[in-house]
Formats: C-alpha cells, structure tokens, sequence
C-alpha cells in the first residue's frame, strides 16, 4: 500500500498469504465456556451471549441467526376467533419456534368450530414437514366442513409458515458491539454512523451473505467490494456456520471496517462457531459424555 491504506485486493493478499493463524488462548476458552454453563438451555440465549462475547473480543459489531432446522415439522397449531370472520392462526414447529397469521374466513366460525377443527388437522398433520402436508392435502379428497376454506386457505397458508420456518436466513439477525465501532476513525462522520446502523437494521441486505455462509464449511471472509449486496461493500465481513448442517444451522460473523484485526476475528468467530455447534449437538445428545461433543 506504500504508507496508504490497503486496497481491498491488499487486505485480501494479507488475509491469504501473510494473517498467521491463531487459535484464542486456553484461559480465554475457559472463562467464554464458563459464561454459557450459567444460562439455560435456551439456543437464543446463547446466540444473544454468543454476539456480545464476540463483539467485545474482537472491538466490532457481532451479528448472528438463530438456529433454524432444515426440515421443520409442525407440532401444533390454534385457530383463535378474533372478531365475525377473522382468525389468528398460531403455528408451534417442533423446534419451539412459534409463528403466527392473521387469516379471513368466507363464513362466519365460531370458537367452538375452530377449536374442533384444529384438533380434527392437527391430529392428521402433527409431525409433517411443509412438503408432506402439500401432498397430504392434495391426495385427501374431503376434509368435512368449510373444506373450501381449509383447502383454499387453511392448508396452503400452514404450508407457506413452515416453509419460511425452514429458511436459516430468514430468521432474526441479533447484532451486538455498536458502540464498539464508534471508537474506530472510520466512524467519527455521523453519515457512517447512520448507514451502519440501516445495514444492522434491514435484515434483509444479509440474506445472501447468510446464505453463502450456511452452504460452506469454515471461516468466511469478504472483503470490501467483494460483498455482493451493495450496502456491506465499505465493511469486511467474517462469517461462519454453526450447528449441523443436516438438522439445524445458523451463522455466526462480525462486521467492521475493512482495518479490522483479521487474525483475531478469524480464530474467535471459529471459536465461537465451533462452541454453539457444540452446545447444540449436546442439546440433541442429551447422554453424550462431557468433551464428547
């Protein structure tokens, strides 16, 4: 860079070439495990700590997804009469995950319809994925009364919500560490300030990023104008998959200037990723031994 800032293609050829790999040290290790041994089994609780452990280590924004199965089943729903013909669907997948929607009847239902008429579905439906309750409603040929509703609306819209509820990169994006930043040179221009707070807040500028992480093994890191979406191109992003990719994923990454100390967010977002992977697998495993994971 001869005494300038490095372009983007120096940052990469450092990263490459040069960045000596790093793994955190052992003490360090023990006291961020220690951290997650006295919260509750509860996978957001862990990527909520999982940001901030992050974005105090490495002095930048953590950002993270919330563990999403690949294939989620639904566990149960409840149809809730909210006035003459409109219904508020709650769905229950079998990861806990709860979603809801507001639906119109052609007929007035009451309550006591409703309810037998979820109890009647959710008997047939419990356990099927997204896919099988499509070709389940396409091979019954009577589902009692209101059957046009049911078919034209109910089925299709249980349908749609369990399918958004298998896409990782729909789900909330937490970000940790803004203040962090604001002490960086980058970022003592309120403009800067501003567009990085827009980028935290439209979760869908991520969705590619967040994509390309979950189909790949390992750190990632993009640098600058190597970024696809437009907005992230004045930042480096260092992303990584957590969990198992055949039952439930999420990711795990910073976001900082494109100076940012890539060594250490390399090892500690490995690091991180490597111990909600963990924690996860026990979480299935329930019987594994300790250090097994």
């Amino acid at each position: 860079s001869a005494g300038r800032a490095p372009t983007d293609r120096g940052y990469r050829y450092f990263v490459e070439n040069l960045m000596t790999p790093s793994t955190l040290p052992a003490n360090e290790q023990r006291k961020i495990r220690h951290q997650f041994h006295q919260i509750e089994m509860d996978a957001d609780e862990w990527v909520r700590l999982a940001t901030s452990v992050l974005a105090r280590s490495v002095h930048n924004v953590a950002v993270a997804t919330a563990p999403r199965s690949t294939a989620v089943s639904l566990k149960h729903f409840e149809l809730l009469s909210i006035s003459d013909k409109r219904i508020l669907l709650v769905l229950v997948g079998h990861d806990g995950t709860v979603t809801q929607q507001m639906l119109t009847s052609d007929e007035s239902l009451d309550q006591e319809r409703l309810s037998a008429l979820a109890a009647r579905l959710n008997e047939a439906l419990a356990g099927k994925t997204s896919s099988e309750i499509k070709a389940w409603a396409a091979q019954e040929g009577n589902v009692g009364p209101t059957v046009g509703w049911v078919q034209d609306m109910l089925l299709p819209v249980l349908e749609s919500m369990l399918s958004r509820m298998e896409r990782p990169e729909t789900s909330q994006i937490f970000h940790e560490g803004l203040s962090h930043v604001l002490h960086h040179p980058e970022f003592h221009q309120p403009e800067r300030v501003q567009q990085l707070l827009e980028l935290l807040e439209h979760g869908d500028m991520w969705s590619s990023l967040i994509s390309s992480a979950l189909g790949q093994d390992g750190v990632q890191v993009i640098i600058g104008n190597e970024n696809s979406e437009a907005g992230v191109r004045s930042y480096s992003v260092v992303l990584a998959r957590y969990g198992f990719e055949d039952r439930m994923s999420g990711v795990l990454g910073v976001v900082g200037p494109t100076r940012m100390p890539y060594s250490r967010s390399v090892s500690t977002v490995q690091y991180m990723s490597q111990l909600l992977s963990d924690l996860l697998y026990r979480t299935f495993n329930p019987n594994l031994p300790e250090g097994n994971a």
